[in-house]
């Protein structure tokens, strides 16, 4: 065992009993942290509040040395490392010190640093490999030319990370640079700056300065070229947020100055830089706001307040205690309120280029409010987003949490307005929610109470600077402040000749997005010119990610190398694969725009069904088809087989589609619809993903009503079911139509009609709570006793009704996952199924966490989970051998307006001569059979494959999400193979697996398989059940229920 794994397990060991603690606090929604966090994050930020206030502390140095670890590099991005060479001139130097004691009290005295080689790393997004993959083993000026041909934007950040001045580099914040390269598509310069306390103030600035000119004015030895200023974002976070800022005030000043720098030999302009985009900034060196008291709560937080830190007796080293003694690490006691240490402190922020301030419900949030509202103020466009109920830096912290990946794209979004088009920046304050990521205005003059004078004030008490609290406090600087000279066109000359790799060239002109950005031009979406501000920069975030997308795609094709797509989620039972490289489609699922105009919405394809619900019903609108699982995909809709209660008139989800905007297996971004390239439209609809990805759809909505009367009618035999089903597909008056067999004798045809009206008397039937019945088991108990209605559409008095609100209708079947969440009771055997423990047990019965734990536990191997579509005519005949062969009950009924072929869609071959000669395609019946399969696996794959013989006999096909055990030859029999091969030629998918290789069973490899899980602990109930769970708690998706907004809240 390594000696970097008993550390591991030293650490968290003594974490346990807190780590069990919180857990029971959050199921049970006791702790602060509940309502908007899910639990992962929760105990991320527990755990960071209890290590951060060790029992033994340890000495400065053994704390820095394990923040300084290099973990290596793997994956999906590109590091070159460059040390920027000590300049033989001390100008830069001298520069920095004069405006610190310009700037500084009378009897302060500034430090001269020593001037070094300055250290960095260069990152970039590296697409088109595997996740572990290492770098190429060549030079770093090969790595840093590998980066740029795979940059494609002009955005360059300096990067100054984090970590209170004298923690962390740029290899601990990797992840970040990585993110914010491929957000942006450009480049990362993250500096490997000097730490406190063995480099005290202003070393840690000096670095930061050298690093903007190395950029700007690259060293004989660099291997960039000449970055423009204009192409610069300043950015960092916590202490590297305040250390950008602070670039920015000095270079500002030098500028007022008007006097160049001497750098390598050259006399050089000190120009702005494009923007500062700062991340929770440390703006109070000293910690005097009320935040930083004891009395005052922080909750939310993890950083701990001075007064508990000031108890902790940490072991002396070499570095700490400093010699002359001081209280700050970072900074003399005496410079402590400089305005270049303390951010707070400055001046005037008139002539900054536009800044991007972000922070959480944090301890630093009292001085970021402070910074925003008076950059506002003071004239600088400023965009400030603050984060519902998150930590400090929780961006940096909480990977897998939503508000780190919407706090990632705004960051990004604003660097690339401020490079490609400044002028579209406007000052925005919002707060984003935690639960729906919503966006809540704020008004910067209601961001911060304190006056400039009461913050001065409060900075020089902490700092022991009294003498500072006079009349005169407010000019506590020595320097007058100097009127910045008029602004000039100001661009880098070039004195090199290019070499090979020096002709990458950006342009300002041919692609300028505004911030937030205008809407894209591009041929695909040039019919939607108008979006809102908000919708504008969900369209460019879209077109940013697409753009990565593409740019991976076109690496795998160039290389003939296969690839899987990585969603984020499934609700296929299909066993999943791994192994393969992934081309990471998850951050598209936004719905971009909602227009009632045309009632229309643009969607992309991870966007679940209950986030497009609850988007489309704030306009008073509804997809006409809506898939009964909330967590089933609007591009899983389109690319799979999708239908619920409202196919049988308006077809499968695809069918309500307009258009499709799809990247092909070339990488070529192109837009399918019935009248441009109706082919692929065409054939990608229910082919499984194997002509290209689905980046983007359009989609057709309908009126909504608030309720979905709901009638139910009872019948005595399959046969009645089977023609009452397909009757009521026949009159007009129904908007949904479905059907429970619970037994051969026991059946329901539900009919459902929307209305806005509800007798006053009659209360609203909901399943989505935990006390509320499951749906299945409603339907049962509502019609036990009730008389058959009959074969034909006709009133009758005795069909129980129910009003149920709109949204509660349509995933009326989530708790349960239909009737499959009975099955967890049989699995945990001793666990009744009463309504206590369905109301006890409600978080894991969700059909999100009914997948999580169905594919975590290894049980999908041994579940039949299967749907059907049959003719009519010989529906009766395929529910007696499920019967006879399964005995699984109930089944579901679901009347479908079938596609014709040639298509993936089941289809029955079936057509109907109207009397007028129209030829069309009569309608069919699906029929769901979930539940458990023979333990034997042998016995289980003989039972699919009599099942899959058994369809095709009585002209039926199956639907492709779930096992399928045809082989090649008997598959291609079934479907259209010439067309299929035609489009993936023409269309360049032939590198791409085909529907066959998609949704086949390996039975041999499942062999394997399943033997080695016999030998597994998983094999061994409730082990693999309970590792289920697991995995489903970790995934976090009990918190999408939980916080679901379209669950129905009757008004008081």
């Amino acid at each position: 065992m390594s000696s970097q794994t008993l550390e591991t397990i030293r650490t968290v060991v003594p974490l346990l009993p807190l780590i069990v603690r919180h857990s029971l606090l959050h199921i049970l929604r006791l702790s602060d942290s509940a309502k908007y966090l899910d639990l992962q994050s929760a105990l991320i930020i527990a755990c960071l509040r209890a290590i951060l206030v060790p029992s033994t502390p340890q000495s400065i140095t053994s704390t820095q040395d394990l923040t300084l670890r290099d973990a290596g590099i793997k994956g999906h991005i590109w590091v070159s490392k460059y040390a920027s060479p000590r300049p033989p001139e001390t100008s830069i130097r001298d520069a920095l010190v004069g405006t610190l004691e310009r700037l500084a009290a009378s009897s302060s005295r500034v430090p001269v640093p020593e001037l070094v080689h300055v250290e960095a790393e260069w990152t970039g997004y590296r697409g088109g490999v595997a996740r572990g993959a290492p770098l190429p083993d060549v030079s770093e000026r090969d790595r840093y030319h590998g980066m740029m041909r795979e940059c494609n934007r002009p955005t360059t950040v300096l990067y100054l990370h984090g970590g209170a001045y004298y923690l962390c580099d740029p290899a601990s914040h990797r992840q970040t640079t990585k993110k914010l390269a491929q957000l942006t598509g450009g480049r990362c310069y993250s500096v490997r700056y000097r730490l406190a306390p063995q480099h005290p103030f202003p070393a840690a600035l000096l670095d930061a300065f050298v690093s903007y000119f190395t950029l700007l004015y690259p060293p004989p030895d660099a291997y960039h070229d000449p970055v423009q200023p204009e192409h610069v974002i300043i950015a960092g976070d916590s202490a590297g947020g305040n250390l950008a800022l602070a670039l920015i005030q000095l270079i500002m000043e030098l500028r007022r100055q008007d006097s160049p720098i001497l750098w390598h030999g050259e006399l050089r302009e000190v120009p702005l830089p494009a923007g500062i985009a700062v991340n929770s900034p440390w703006l109070d060196i000293t910690q005097s706001s009320p935040t930083w008291e004891t009395s005052t709560p922080t909750p939310y937080d993890y950083l701990p307040k001075p007064e508990t830190m000031d108890k902790l007796t940490i072991p002396p080293c070499d570095a700490w205690p400093a010699n002359p003694p001081r209280r700050n690490m970072y900074i003399a006691d005496d410079l402590a309120a400089h305005p270049l240490a303390s951010l707070v402190m400055a001046r005037s922020w008139k002539g900054a280029p536009p800044i991007y301030v972000c922070t959480g419900w944090e301890i630093l949030a009292y001085e970021d409010k402070f910074l925003a509202r008076k950059l506002e103020a003071e004239g600088v466009r400023v965009v400030f987003e603050e984060y519902e109920a998150m930590p400090h830096c929780f961006a940096l912290l909480l990977r897998d949490n939503p508000a780190t990946r919407r706090c990632y794209e705004g960051w990004a979004a604003f660097m690339r307005a401020a490079v490609e088009d400044p002028a579209g920046i406007d000052s925005r304050a919002v707060m984003v929610r935690a639960k729906t990521l919503e966006e809540v205005p704020l008004r910067f003059d209601k961001l911060s109470e304190a006056s400039d004078r009461e913050v001065r004030e409060r900075v020089l008490r902490k700092a022991g600077l009294e003498e500072g609290l006079s009349e005169s406090s407010t000019v506590w600087f020595s320097m007058p402040l100097i009127s910045a000279p008029p602004p000039r066109p100001f661009r880098i000359p070039h004195p090199r000749q290019p070499g090979p790799h020096r002709a990458t060239r950006f342009s300002n002109s041919a692609d300028l997005k505004s911030f937030p950005p205008k809407a894209p031009t591009t041929s695909h979406l040039h019919h939607h010119k108008q979006h809102s501000p908000r919708g504008a920069a969900a369209m460019e975030r879209h077109k940013q990610a697409v753009t990565s997308i593409a740019a991976a795609v076109r690496g795998f094709f160039g290389r003939r190398e296969p690839y899987r797509i990585f969603h984020g989620s499934t609700n296929s039972t299909r066993p999943q694969q791994t192994g393969k490289p992934v081309v990471d489609i998850s951050a598209l699922r936004n719905v971009l725009q909602v227009d009632r105009a045309t009632r229309t919405a643009l969607v992309e394809p991870n966007v679940p069904m209950d986030k497009l619900a609850e988007a489309t019903l704030k306009h008073g609108l509804i997809p006409p088809v809506v898939m009964e699982f909330p967590g089933i995909t609007a591009g899983g809709g389109f690319a799979g087989t999708a239908g619920e209660s409202s196919s049988f008139k308006h077809g499968f989800f695809n069918d309500t589609v307009n258009w499709a905007e799809m990247v092909l297996g070339n990488g070529e971004v192109v837009r399918a619809s019935r009248e441009e390239r109706a082919d692929l439209f065409r054939g990608a609809a229910g082919a499984v993903g194997s002509l290209g990805i689905t980046t983007l759809l359009e989609l057709q909505l309908q009126e909504a009503k608030k309720f979905v009367r709901t009638t139910y009618h009872r019948t005595s035999s399959v046969a009645e079911a089977v023609a009452r089903i397909r009757a009521e597909t026949e009159n007009p008056a129904n908007d949904y139509v479905d059907g429970i067999l619970f037994s051969k004798d026991h059946g329901v045809v539900v009919t459902g009609t929307l209305t806005d009206e509800k007798p006053t008397e009659t209360k609203a039937q909901t399943f989505s709570g935990a006390w509320d019945p499951w749906y299945y088991l409603h339907v049962e108990d509502r019609t036990r006793g009730v008389p058959s209605a009959g074969p034909a559409v006709s009133a009758s008095s005795s069909s129980p009704v129910d009003y149920i609100p709109l949204a509660e209708y349509l995933f009326r079947y989530d708790r349960g996952g239909f009737w499959v969440g009975a099955a967890a009771f049989n699995y945990f055997k001793g666990v009744p199924f009463t309504r206590f423990f369905r109301w006890f047990l409600d978080d894991f019965l969700h059909t999100r966490m009914l997948y999580r734990a169905l594919h975590g536990s290894g049980e999908s191997a041994r579940f039949i989970v299967q749907d059907l579509g049959l003719p009519y005519k010989t529906s009766e005949a395929f529910i007696d051998y499920t019967a006879e062969n399964f005995n699984i009950w109930p089944l579901w009924l679901c009347p479908l307006k079938q596609t014709p072929p040639p298509t993936f869609h089941p289809h029955t071959g079936e057509t109907e001569t109207a009397p007028d000669g129209t030829v069309t395609t009569p309608p069919s019946l699906n029929i769901g059979l979930w539940g458990w399969g023979p333990a034997n696996p042998d016995e289980f794959v003989a039972k699919n494959r009599a099942l899959e013989d058994k369809l095709v006999e009585l002209g039926g096909l199956k639907w492709l999400y779930a096992h399928t055990y045809y082989d090649e030859e008997d598959f291609w029999k079934l479907y259209d193979r010439p067309w299929y091969d035609a489009l993936r030629k023409k269309y360049h998918a032939d590198t791409l697996p085909t529907v066959h290789d998609k949704v086949k069973v390996d039975v041999e490899a499942r062999k394997e398989e399943r033997e080695k899980w016999k030998r597994s602990l998983k094999s061994k109930p409730p082990l693999g059940g309970l590792y289920g769970i697991w995995k489903g708690i970790k995934s976090k998706d009990y918190m999408l229920h939980r916080h679901a907004e379209w669950k129905f809240k009757e008004k008081k």
